[in-house]
């Protein structure tokens, strides 16, 4: 009997223990239930302390002597309370499981910056696909890039949580929009952020149920975003005003969209993981057409009529299809998975391939650049390098531009493949890099960006977030627009580089 009236109480702080502390743990989807355990270890001694004060203060004895108490109570009692203990344990877990699984998405948050220094986003600017054009350049202007490695500012997200922004920004006037994934060790959920770039401000944030790894898309007032990460099913794509954060429609799939929508007159274009590729009308997210049996992660590369796209999963191919019906028009058999954006240069169409995935390299690396014939698929060039291309391959001035986890920047001759130059950056690169007309912008998973010289990819400078914190890591792409560079990163950072105030549109902080 005495052991029930202590239980009790226990059961109940814990309870109630699980249901307001906040959780700072990492995404397990990201880094793993190791190192998510790990980061529980505070949590876990708060919560023996509390049952052992608990099971103190209503014990029937004197409150005196408590060393003692607490000595005699666990010599006593020690398999009981190594029970309860457990129990109380296996109670959290099944309160933080209930409750990551009721998450339910919230109205944006909106946060009224300066008027003075707010821009509509209007019907006349887009970033309609990944990387912002064909190109997969991820430079929206004609400025050039950053010339230093100058901090302007840092945003720093304030939710009670772990926060990663593995997602790539796309920046329409003063506005950049970003997906992040919110979460603990027991439950993970999404989000949307519009920031202000001229003050570093929050102007909106919409909540999803599911984490946004997708990169956002901006068109005509509107932003295109996916739900999921790799084992996430019944995922969204969701269409949000891009002005108050407000949704407009969403479409459900049977998979997860990682990828980002391409949309081209009218219509939007997305992979949607397992569950193939969609054709939606993107003013009333409605479905044109579906081509299933494939899973596909990558954005969806448009062009003269045709939809281009592949799969590393199953047997790994190439896939080029009708724009309009869907219909397959040419699919080729692929030497390794095919993850890279497609992009195109003339009547050529470049992936990037390879083994492993974003967190890890297969155990016999291998990776290339395919470019193929638009029309008919077939191979024009390949070129072999030492681990796989996860980035878009990028082009520019009849330059093939790309990062690979072999921790090179490659620079290859677009027309045949021949090599102008590779830069060893010691470090894996699984984002895509940012190409103006004189650099080349890469950031690495270990936390740096590098400005390279094009022309022969020589350093210009680095950037180490580790100046910031310890252990940030790039998964999101540069974007360089108004002569500066903008990239999210793990621990609920986005970064903006590069100083270029001529403009007159930062300030300092």
């Amino acid at each position: 009997m005495n052991r029930i009236r202590i239980l009790v109480p226990l059961i109940l702080v814990s309870v109630l223990f699980c249901f307001t502390s906040s959780a700072y743990a990492v995404i397990p989807q990201l880094l793993g239930p190791l190192s998510a355990l790990l980061s529980i270890i505070p949590q876990i001694l708060a919560f023996v302390g509390i049952a052992v004060v608990t099971s103190l203060v209503f014990a029937r004895d004197t409150t005196k002597m408590y060393f003692y108490r607490i000595r005699n109570f666990v010599l006593a009692n020690r398999i009981g309370s190594i029970v309860s203990i457990l129990v109380l344990i296996i109670l959290a877990v099944l309160t933080f499981q209930l409750v990551g699984r009721n998450v339910k998405p919230t109205p944006p948050i909106t946060v009224e910056p300066e008027k003075s220094r707010t821009e509509l986003v209007t019907n006349t600017q887009s970033w309609s696909t990944f990387r912002f054009n064909d190109n997969r350049t991820g430079h929206l202007d004609d400025q050039p890039g950053p010339l230093t490695n100058d901090i302007n500012w840092i945003f720093k997200s304030k939710e009670a949580q772990a926060v990663e922004l593995s997602s790539s920004p796309a920046i329409i006037g003063n506005r950049l929009y970003i997906g992040a994934t919110h979460g603990s060790i027991f439950s993970v959920s999404g989000a949307t952020y519009c920031i202000d770039i001229e003050t570093n401000k929050l102007i909106w944030r919409h909540d999803s149920e599911i984490p946004i790894i997708s990169s956002p898309a901006v068109v005509a007032g509107r932003v295109y975003i996916g739900e999921g990460y790799h084992y996430d099913t019944g995922c969204r794509l969701r269409c949000l005003d891009a002005n108050t954060g407000d949704p407009i429609w969403s479409f459900k799939t049977a998979s997860h969209v990682e990828s980002t929508p391409t949309i081209v007159q009218g219509r939007l274009y997305f992979t949607a993981g397992g569950d193939g590729v969609y054709c939606l009308d993107a003013l009333a997210g409605e479905e044109i057409w579906h081509y299933p049996a494939v899973h596909a992660d990558m954005a969806p590369l448009v062009k003269d009529g045709k939809v281009y796209f592949g799969t590393g999963y199953g047997e790994y191919r190439t896939y080029a299809v009708d724009a309009m019906t869907g219909k397959e028009i040419w699919s080729k058999p692929a030497p390794y998975p095919v993850w890279g954006s497609p992009s195109s240069y003339n009547d050529i169409i470049y992936f990037g391939l390879g083994r492993g995935n974003f967190s890890e390299s297969a155990p016999i690396p291998k990776g290339s650049v395919i470019a193929l014939n638009m029309e008919t698929g077939d191979t024009v060039w390949e070129y072999e390098v030492g681990d796989a291309v996860m980035s878009a391959i990028c082009v520019r001035d009849e330059q093939v531009i790309f990062g690979s986890r072999d921790e090179h920047v490659y620079n290859l001759n677009a027309s045949d493949g021949e090599l102008n130059w590779r830069t060893n950056l010691n470090a894996v690169v699984a984002s895509s890099p940012a190409v103006t007309e004189e650099s080349v912008y890469a950031a690495t998973y270990e936390g740096r960006i590098f400005s390279l010289d094009r022309s022969d990819g020589d350093l210009e400078w680095v950037y180490d977030s580790n100046s910031v914190t310890n252990g940030l890591k790039f998964i999101s792409s540069p974007a360089i627009v108004n002569g500066n560079l903008y990239i999210g990163s793990s621990g609920r950072y986005v970064f903006c580089l590069g100083g270029n105030k001529a403009a007159g549109r930062f300030e300092d902080r």
